[in-house]
């Protein structure tokens, strides 16, 4: 009975021993395995944190160095926005500079031609004038050789009736002198017609002969031109 008991008791034990046993390394490999489980946990957690933090440092540096691009580009975008604007600018100062150019060429060609329409019309108006000056001028050049013939023909008519004045009074003077000479001749051919011895003849014929003899002198001493003027009709 006893034998039987310590048998149980033993057994008893000896499970009891086993179960503690067992249920002591159950427990110690539950704790190893919970510490391994834990450890590879934390580590899991270790190398998540930091691939995370890597992560988060590779994202941090991607953005930076999108933030970067991002500003080199805004940089780049302002510049060529800079440079768009002023190429905008230069070419619309070059279209307001083209075209105050060609307002000025278009006022210069107008200037111009307003100066040509009047130089155009001044050397008409030159020109029609040297006409009418030229006509005048050669209208004042016939008449003044007109008027230089007239007067030429007036003069030459003039020395011509001179000439011929003087012919006749040349001629009238060589008659008149010859008539004097005559007259002279007859008085004294008178004078010696007289007869000594007829006194009162004489005296008659003395008195007819003076009288003659002086109107002989003073037609042959009156002055050439009276008896020009005698002779005109």
């Amino acid at each position: 009975m006893n034998r039987k008991v310590v048998i149980i008791l033993t057994l008893l034990i000896v499970l009891a021993g086993g179960f503690f046993g067992y249920r002591s390394y159950k427990a110690g490999a539950d704790r190893e395995l919970a510490a391994r489980q834990q450890a590879e946990a934390d580590a899991e957690a270790a190398r998540l944190a930091d691939a995370a933090r890597k992560r988060a440092a590779a994202e941090a540096e991607a953005q930076r160095l999108i933030s970067l691009q991002a500003e080199k580009d805004a940089k780049a975008a302002e510049a060529e926005l800079a440079r768009l604007r002023a190429d905008e600018a230069a070419a619309e100062a070059k279209r307001l500079a083209a075209a105050e150019e060609a307002r000025l060429a278009t006022l210069e060609r107008e200037r111009l031609s307003a100066e040509k329409a009047a130089a155009e019309g001044e050397a008409r108006r030159i020109a029609e004038q040297r006409e009418r000056q030229a006509i005048e001028a050669e209208k004042a050049r016939q008449a003044a050789l007109a008027k230089l013939a007239a007067d030429e023909k007036s003069k030459k008519e003039a020395a011509d009736r001179e000439a011929a004045r003087l012919a006749a009074l040349k001629r009238q003077q060589e008659l008149e002198k010859q008539k004097a000479e005559e007259i002279t001749q007859k008085a004294e051919l008178l004078s010696r017609s007289i007869y000594p011895s007829d006194y009162k003849r004489r005296t008659h014929y003395y008195l007819d002969v003076d009288m003659k003899n002086a109107d002989a002198e003073a037609a042959v001493q009156r002055p050439a031109s009276e008896k020009a003027t005698d002779k005109k009709p």
